[in-house]
């Protein structure tokens, strides 16, 4: 399940990069992918948790970003994301991906901030709708996807 798991993660990341959304059928997708991977064949889990945590992770992911939605710091697809990214690792491990992630959207930030756009045109993110024109994005799905991939290789 683990090479599921990383093509799921690289697509909810291009989804978000592109798009700037994370489509409910993504998240479902996973959601589904983790808890059959973690009732069904825990052997093949890529983190190898129980499903109580699995749970937790949830919960955690869920509950841990729903006051930045609630604040409009960030998208509910962003929030959806991190709660089925909880199932999958965990709450422990799912901290961990959040502090990383939260590093990720800083250094977005701050290129953003400092007029550095020019070098970075694969981190910038605009809409291309009218109405949306004049906002910019943290493609936060995407950083929490890196993130993932760079918590889980650098720890086993």
């Amino acid at each position: 399940m683990g090479i599921y798991f990383l093509f799921w993660l690289v697509f909810a990341a291009i989804c978000d990069a592109i798009y700037r959304k994370c489509f409910n059928w993504v998240v479902i997708l996973g959601l589904g992918m983790a808890f059959i991977s973690v009732v069904f064949i825990p052997e093949s889990h890529p983190v190898s948790i129980t499903v109580n945590n699995s749970l937790l992770g949830l919960f955690a992911g869920f509950l841990g970003l729903i006051i930045f939605y609630q604040l409009n710091f960030m998208s509910a697809g962003d929030v959806k994301f991190s709660a089925v990214l909880g199932a999958w690792v965990g709450w422990e491990l799912l901290l961990v991906i959040w502090v990383v992630s939260c590093g990720f959207a800083v250094i977005h930030g701050v290129i953003v901030r400092s007029n550095l756009m020019k070098f970075s045109s694969l981190l910038m993110v605009s809409s291309v709708e009218p109405e949306m024109k004049r906002k910019k994005f943290v493609p936060y799905v995407t950083y929490l996807s890196m993130a993932t991939v760079m918590v889980l290789m650098l720890g086993k």
